[in-house]
C-alpha cells in the first residue's frame, strides 16, 4: 500500500491539485445552498447573475496572462528569485483598462451604482489572486495556489458570508462579504508568494514601454477561446431571467454548481499537471507528447467522473433533497448534467495540451465558431418561444465542448 501511495498518488500533482481544489467547491457549494435556503428566490437569483458576472470579468480582464507569461515567470522565479517587471506592467495596465469597462457594464446590468461600485475592486483583487495562484506553480509545488485560490477565498467567504446572512438576510450583505473575502486573501497572496520564492525585490515598476502588443493579442485570442465558459455561464442567466424568469436563474445557477464538480475534477488535474504539460523544448512537442499526456491525464481523471456519474443516477433526488429541498423536482436534469460533464473530460484535456503549447493552428475559426453558436443559441428563444427552458440549457452547455472538441482534433492531426 505504501509503495502504491509513494508511486501513483504522493508524485501525482494533478491528483493533489483534484483534492485541494475539491476542498474548496465543496464549501461554495454548501453556502450556495445556504444562500438558497435563506435568501428569496429573486435575491438568490441576482446574486447568482453577480457571481458569474464577476468571474467573467476576472477572466476577461486578466486576459489570460497567467498562459501566456507562465513560462517567462518560471525561469525569472526559479533562476534569479526575481519577479519580472514587464508582466506587472502588462497585468496592471490590461486589468485596470478593463475592470473599469466592466464597472460600467455591470451597472448596466444592475442598474446599480453599489454594485458596479463593489464590483471594479473586487475584478481587480481577483486579477491579482488568479495571476498569484497560477504563478505560484512554477515550482511544480501545487500547495500555495490551493491554499489562496481554493481553500483560503472559499473559507473566508463561507465564513463571511454566514455571518452577512444573519446580519442581514439580503443580497447587498453578501456583496459586501464577498468584498471583504477578496480583500483579505488577494493580500495574504502577495504576502506568502514573496516568501515562497524568497524574492526580495518585488518590482512594482509600472512603465507604458513595457506594455506588450502581441502579448496583448495572444491573451485575447486565449480568452476568447477560453472564454465560452464564463461568457455562457453568465448568458444562460442573464438571458435566462429575460426569457423564462428568475426560477429558471436559480435551478439554472444550482445545476451549474453540480456540473462545476466535474469540470473542476478535470480542469484541476489539467491545471495541477501545468508545468508537464508545457513544453520546455518545442521540439517535443509531437503526436508521442500529445498520446501520452492526454492519457495520462484522462487515467487520473476518469474514476472520479464515472463514480460521479453513478452516484447522481443513483441518488439524484436525495442529493437536491439535502442540499436544495426547494429544486428537488430538477433531479432527471441533475442526470442529465453529469453526463454532460463526462463529454467535457473527453474533451478538455486535448484542448489544454494545445493551449498551454501555444499550439492552437486554428484559433481564430474556432473563436468565431465557437460565438457564432452562442448568438444562434442565445436567440432561440425568441425564434422558437416553445422551446423547452432545460433544452435551452442543456444545448448551452455541451454546444461549445462539442466545438472545441473538433478543433482539437483538428490541431491534433495537424501534429506530426
Amino acid at each position: 500500500m505504501r509503495k502504491l501511495y509513494e508511486k501513483y498518488l504522493k508524485r501525482n500533482i494533478g491528483l493533489i491539485n483534484l483534492f485541494g481544489k475539491s476542498s474548496g467547491r465543496v464549501l461554495f457549494l454548501l453556502l450556495t445552498s445556504f444562500f438558497a435556503f435563506k435568501l428569496s428566490v429573486k435575491d438568490f437569483a441576482t446574486f447568482a447573475i453577480f457571481w458569474t458576472a464577476l468571474r467573467m470579468m476576472t477572466f476577461l480582464s486578466a486576459n489570460n496572462f497567467y498562459i501566456v507569461y507562465f513560462n517567462k515567470v518560471r525561469e525569472h522565479l526559479l533562476k534569479d528569485q526575481k519577479w519580472p517587471s514587464d508582466v506587472t506592467s502588462n497585468v496592471v495596465f490590461t486589468g485596470l483598462i478593463l475592470s473599469v469597462f466592466s464597472s460600467i457594464l455591470t451597472y448596466f446590468i444592475f442598474d446599480s451604482y453599489y454594485v458596479a461600485i463593489i464590483m471594479l475592486p473586487s475584478v481587480l483583487l481577483f486579477i491579482a489572486i488568479r495571476n498569484i495562484s497560477e504563478f505560484s506553480k512554477s515550482d511544480d509545488s501545487l500547495f500555495l495556489s490551493i491554499f489562496l485560490e481554493d481553500f483560503l477565498f472559499y473559507f473566508l467567504f463561507f465564513v463571511f458570508g454566514v455571518v452577512a446572512i444573519f446580519i442581514s438576510n439580503s443580497f447587498h450583505s453578501v456583496l459586501v462579504a464577498l468584498f471583504i473575502t477578496v480583500l483579505i486573501t488577494a493580500i495574504t497572496s502577495l504576502i506568502l508568494f514573496k516568501r515562497k520564492f524568497k524574492i526580495q525585490d518585488f518590482n512594482f515598476k509600472i512603465s507604458t514601454q513595457d506594455f506588450s502588443i502581441g502579448s496583448f493579442k495572444l491573451g485575447v485570442h486565449y480568452t476568447f477561446l477560453r472564454g465560452n465558459d464564463f461568457f455562457s455561464s453568465f448568458g444562460v442567466r442573464y438571458l435566462g431571467q429575460i426569457y423564462f424568469g428568475d426560477i429558471f436563474v436559480s435551478y439554472t445557477h444550482i445545476m451549474y454548481q453540480f456540473y462545476n464538480v466535474f469540470t473542476l475534477v478535470t480542469m484541476a488535474v489539467i491545471s495541477g499537471l501545468q508545468s508537464k504539460i508545457t513544453v520546455k523544448n518545442i521540439l517535443s512537442f509531437d503526436r508521442a507528447f500529445i498520446n501520452g499526456m492526454y492519457l495520462k491525464i484522462l487515467k487520473t481523471v476518469a474514476p472520479f467522473i464515472m463514480i460521479g456519474i453513478l452516484i447522481v443516477v443513483l441518488f439524484s433526488s436525495e442529493i437536491l433533497n439535502s442540499f436544495f429541498p426547494k429544486y428537488i423536482q430538477y433531479d432527471s436534469l441533475l442526470i442529465k448534467v453529469s453526463f454532460i460533464g463526462f463529454v467535457y473530460m473527453l474533451v478538455q484535456p486535448l484542448v489544454f495540451i494545445f493551449i498551454y503549447n501555444n499550439k492552437v493552428y486554428n484559433i481564430r475559426r474556432l473563436n468565431i465558431t465557437q460565438y457564432l453558436a452562442m448568438f444562434v443559441i442565445y436567440l432561440l428563444p425568441l425564434v422558437f418561444v416553445q422551446i423547452s427552458d432545460q433544452v435551452w440549457l442543456l444545448l448551452t452547455i455541451v454546444s461549445f465542448i462539442l466545438i472545441q472538441g473538433f478543433y482539437a482534433i483538428l490541431n491534433y492531426k495537424a501534429t506530426k
